[in-house]
């Protein structure tokens, strides 16, 4: 009965999403932005379809958030915030094209992790993308404004500006200004080393609102190794304090790849990073691309990756029931949501790797309803996001999967974001009922279901089983 049951809601879904996402040429706007204007009382001149149609979603809008238990009042202020409302948009439109999935896949990525620069001043080990001082040709200043029009216009919510070393590119305040002008709400993950106060400063003036930095070492010795720069572990410190003495970002994070001369250091890392003034660590693994290929064999045993994940997971409940102190989160490592998952009983455990309902950051914003919403629907957009609500973009601005992935799946300059999303080699690695090997037979499939990445790295296949994940 369950299998028809979900087909019908599949159908139905499906059919309200269609109509919602129609953009009326008498109104000018989708049919979901008036539904829900109306919703929340703003009586705007609509025409006759555009009113019967807001008025059929008001009760469908409401029994969503009573579902959820979460009041009026409160719904209203989810509404109203530009960035859920932009996600909501692009989440009504995905279900429109491939119906209620799990996981659920957007109608564009929601995020997209931007290597704005493949040129860097440092020489990491670890390094994804084999970044250099000098590059192939990427992207002019105009051609990145044209990229950027292309992910506003498809509804892409958040870009986050990596490398190589953004700060690299004298432009990035410029493009950053630009695409936060354009509603996309932008962030930075950065080496540190080249922030000062002044940097810092133009950082915020240029619409950047979270700020990502990597340390690997609570004390020289590791950091500057994996860095492959002598002094980098100072410079970095200050690029941190910099950024927290500004005192006006959202977030400052930290973080930190794991490897085989860190292990023992990242208690005090995230001792560090919390006393520096950060307000989330993630920890990062080796990925196997880039210059991280040659640097594979400083991995750690499986039995430490646990225990190190679970002590990551301790701190952040204590963050979590007492209301302070930093929140700690995992990258590449998707199976940290199970460890959650199975210590707390199933009340606590991650969302595509790094959000949570337990995030400060929203719970300022909207009490503690967020959560109910991620433990409502985690199951739909848990476990790797790549290719379902997020996806990388190369310096010469090619789509790819996730942004360690150098699989080119069309240039934004070339094509529309929204079209290059439908690609074949998208629709495949979204299978995620379909995974093989130790994946496919895990009964944490939902909320984890390994990195994909890694998966394909290995054996050629996306959807086969994680070799990374420590219960494997």
């Amino acid at each position: 009965m369950g299998k028809y049951t979900n087909k019908a809601l599949n159908y139905i879904g499906k059919k309200i999403a269609k109509k919602l996402v129609i953009e009326c040429e008498k109104c000018g706007t989708k049919r979901l932005n008036s539904s829900i204007d109306y919703y929340l009382g703003e009586r705007k001149k609509m025409c006759f379809k555009c009113i019967m149609t807001a008025k059929l979603s008001k009760p469908f809008i409401r029994h969503i958030f009573s579902n959820l238990k979460i009041e009026d009042s409160t719904a209203e202020k989810l509404l109203k915030d530009p960035l859920l409302s932009r996600t909501l948009s692009n989440l009504v439109e995905g279900i429109a094209k491939f119906g209620i999935r799990k996981p659920q896949i957007t109608s564009v990525p929601v995020v997209i992790v931007w290597n704005f620069t493949n040129k860097c001043n440092l020489r990491c080990l670890h390094c994804h993308q084999d970044s250099k001082k000098f590059a192939e040709r990427e992207l002019t200043t105009e051609e990145a404004f044209r990229v950027v029009d292309n992910i506003a216009d498809a509804g892409t919510s958040i870009i986050t500006f990596s490398g190589g070393e953004p700060l690299v590119r004298e432009d990035i305040f410029e493009v950053a200004r630009y695409a936060s002008d354009k509603g996309i709400f932008c962030t930075i993950a950065s080496n540190g080393t080249l922030i000062n106060s002044k940097i810092a400063e133009k950082l915020w003036d240029s619409g950047i609102r979270r700020v990502e930095i990597g340390l690997d070492g609570a004390s020289p010795e590791p950091h500057e190794f994996i860095r492959n720069s002598k002094g980098s572990f100072d410079k970095t410190l200050k690029g941190i304090k910099s950024c927290v003495d500004l005192g006006k970002f959202q977030e400052i994070a930290v973080t930190a790849t794991l490897y085989r001369n860190n292990v023992s250091e990242i208690p005090k890392i995230i001792d560090l990073a919390e006393e520096l003034g950060a307000t989330r660590f993630y920890l990062n693994r080796i990925i196997a691309a880039g210059r991280g290929k040659d640097f594979t064999n400083f991995d750690i045993p499986r039995k430490e990756k646990i225990e190190i994940l679970n002590y990551l997971y301790d701190r952040f409940r204590e963050s979590v029931v007492k209301g302070k102190g930093i929140l700690c989160y995992a990258r590449g490592m998707t199976y940290y949501s199970r460890i959650g998952y199975t210590k707390s009983g199933g009340e606590m455990f991650h969302v595509s790797e790094a959000v949570s309902g337990y995030d400060r950051i929203w719970k300022e914003k909207f009490g503690q309803e967020m959560s109910k919403i991620v433990r409502k629907y985690a199951s739909g957009f848990g476990g790797c996001s790549a290719g379902t609500t997020y996806a990388g973009l190369s310096p010469q601005g090619d789509l790819q999967p996730c942004v360690v992935a150098p699989i080119p799946l069309g240039n934004l300059l070339e094509e529309d974001l929204r079209e290059i999303w439908m690609k074949n080699e998208l629709d495949y690695m979204r299978k995620r009922n379909e995974l093989k090997g130790r994946c496919g037979k895990c009964s944490y499939n939902e909320i984890c279901g390994g990195c994909r990445y890694t998966a394909f790295i290995e054996t050629g296949d996306w959807l086969e089983e994680d070799p990374s994940c420590p219960f494997n």
